[in-house]
C-alpha cells in the first residue's frame, strides 16, 4: 500500500496507507437504536487508528450513550465530543466540523474516513458547502453517508417511491463528481443481497440476546401476563407505530390479548396512553422509558407476535430483533418489510387496516407463522459496519462474499 504523502491525498488512498488513520462518526441524534450502528462502526473503524463521535449536547447525555458505547469508551476506543447544539444541526456546520478536525488530526495521526450517520437531509446541500470547507486539507477524508429513508428496490409503478429515491441518487452523484463523498449507502431488506449501484445496499442487522424459547422467564421478569397472548410494539415509540390501530385491529380479530407497548414514547403516544378508558387500560401494558438493549430484547422475545403498522417503506430493527427471537412479525405499510418477511418465512405481510392487521395477528398467534426463523443468515453487525466503509476488518476493499462467508477474522 501507498504511504501517506505530504501531498493532498484522497480518502480511498488515505484509508488503504499502512499508516494509521483515524475516523469521525457523526451522529446527532440518539434517538431509537441509532448508537446502536455507531457501536457497530466505531468497533471495526478502531482497527485502523482513533475514531470520534461527533454528537450533539442531547446525545451526550443520552441513557443511549451508555448503553451503547459506554464499554468503548471506557477502554479508550471511542472519543465522544458534542459538538452540535441540536440533534438536526445545519449541513454546513456537520461540514465545518468535519473540515475543521481533518485539519487538526485525531491524537496525532490524520483523519482517514468521516461517516454521516442519518445523512439523507445532509445529502442535499453537503455537495455544495462540503467541498470549499474541505479544501486544501492534506489529506482528504474518504466520506460516506449512511441513508435511512432510500428504498432500495422499487416496482416500475411506485411513483412515489421513485420520486424519494431519483433526487437522492441525483445528489449522490453530484456528491461524488465534487469530490465531497466517496461511497453511499442505503438500507435494503435482509432478504435481500444485491450491492447496489449508485447507493450500495446493506441489510440492517439482527440484533436479539433472547429468545423466545425463554418467554415464560423473559415475562416474569418484565412484569408481564403469564398465560395470555401478548402483541407488542417496542423501541421508540411514535405515532408512526399506530398503537391505537393495533388496539382496534386486537378487536377486530376478536383476539383475547394484552397489547405491550414498550419504550421510549412521544407526546401523541403519551396523549393516546393517558386517554384510554378504563376497559382499555386493563388491556394494556405500558412501559413509557428509554430501554437498554437486554431489557429490549427481553420485551421482544416475550410477546407472541410483534405488528409493524408503519408507512416507512424500509426495514425495522424491530423486526430483526423479532426474527432472531424466533417470534412471528405482522407488517403493513412496507413493501420492503413484505417482501423480508415472504423470502423468510418469518411472518405476514398484510393491508394497512384494522380489519387486516387482527386477521394476520390471529393467525399467527395460531401458529401459521412456523417454524420462525431466519433462513437467509442473520446479518451481523460486522457484515453492516464492512459494507459501510466499504473495507473488510483488515483494511482492504470490501468482499460482500467473504464477509458473508466468515465475517471479521
Amino acid at each position: 500500500m501507498r504511504p501517506l504523502s505530504g501531498a493532498t491525498s484522497d480518502g480511498l488512498e488515505a484509508c488503504m496507507s499502512d499508516a494509521p488513520t483515524a475516523t469521525l462518526v457523526v451522529e446527532p441524534d440518539p434517538g431509537g437504536h441509532r448508537f446502536q450502528a455507531v457501536a457497530a462502526v466505531a468497533d471495526l473503524a478502531r482497527s485502523f487508528g482513533p475514531v470520534v463521535l461527533l454528537t450533539s449536547a442531547e446525545g451526550r447525555v443520552s441513557p443511549a450513550l451508555e448503553v451503547f458505547l459506554g464499554e468503548q469508551v471506557r477502554r479508550g476506543d471511542l472519543t465522544v465530543v458534542d459538538a452540535f447544539d441540536h440533534i438536526h444541526p445545519p449541513t454546513r456546520q456537520m461540514a465545518t466540523e468535519v473540515a475543521s478536525r481533518c485539519r487538526s488530526g485525531v491524537e496525532g495521526v490524520p483523519v482517514g474516513r468521516a461517516v454521516v450517520m442519518d445523512a439523507d437531509q445532509a445529502l442535499k446541500r453537503w455537495w455544495a458547502v462540503a467541498p470549499r470547507l474541505m479544501r486544501g486539507l492534506e489529506v482528504r477524508p474518504r466520506i460516506v453517508f449512511m441513508l435511512t429513508r432510500y428504498p432500495a428496490r422499487l416496482a416500475l409503478t411506485d411513483l412515489t417511491g421513485w420520486r424519494l429515491r431519483g433526487p437522492k441518487a441525483v445528489l449522490a452523484v453530484l456528491g461524488m463528481a465534487t469530490g465531497s463523498l466517496h461511497r453511499t449507502v442505503g438500507f435494503s431488506g435482509r432478504d435481500d443481497a444485491a450491492t447496489g449501484w449508485i447507493v450500495k445496499r446493506v441489510r440492517d442487522p439482527h440484533y436479539c440476546s433472547a429468545h423466545s424459547r425463554d418467554r415464560a422467564q423473559h415475562r416474569a421478569a418484565l412484569g408481564l401476563p403469564a398465560d395470555r397472548p401478548l402483541v407488542g410494539i417496542f423501541g421508540a415509540v411514535d405515532a408512526r407505530k399506530n398503537p391505537q390501530l393495533v388496539l382496534e385491529a386486537i378487536d377486530a380479530a376478536g383476539l383475547d390479548a394484552t397489547l405491550v407497548v414498550a419504550g421510549g414514547f412521544d407526546d401523541e403516544v403519551r396523549a393516546w396512553a393517558a386517554g384510554l378508558d378504563q376497559a382499555d387500560r386493563e388491556r394494556v401494558f405500558l412501559r413509557d422509558e428509554f430501554l437498554d438493549n437486554d431489557v429490549l430484547d427481553r420485551f421482544v422475545a416475550s410477546v407472541d407476535v410483534v405488528p409493524l403498522a408503519l408507512t416507512n417503506n424500509g426495514p425495522s430493527g424491530i423486526m430483526g430483533k423479532a426474527q432472531a427471537a424466533a417470534v412471528p412479525v405482522v407488517t403493513a405499510g412496507s413493501r420492503v418489510r413484505a417482501r423480508e418477511v415472504e423470502a423468510t418465512g418469518t411472518g405476514i405481510a398484510c393491508d394497512f387496516t384494522a380489519a387486516s392487521i387482527g386477521d394476520a395477528m390471529r393467525r399467527a398467534i395460531g401458529g401459521e407463522v412456523g417454524p420462525v426463523g431466519t433462513p437467509l443468515g442473520e446479518v451481523t453487525a460486522d457484515e453492516f459496519a464492512m459494507t459501510l466503509l466499504g473495507v473488510d476488518a483488515d483494511g482492504r476493499p470490501f468482499d460482500r462474499r467473504r464477509a458473508m462467508a466468515g465475517g471479521r477474522r
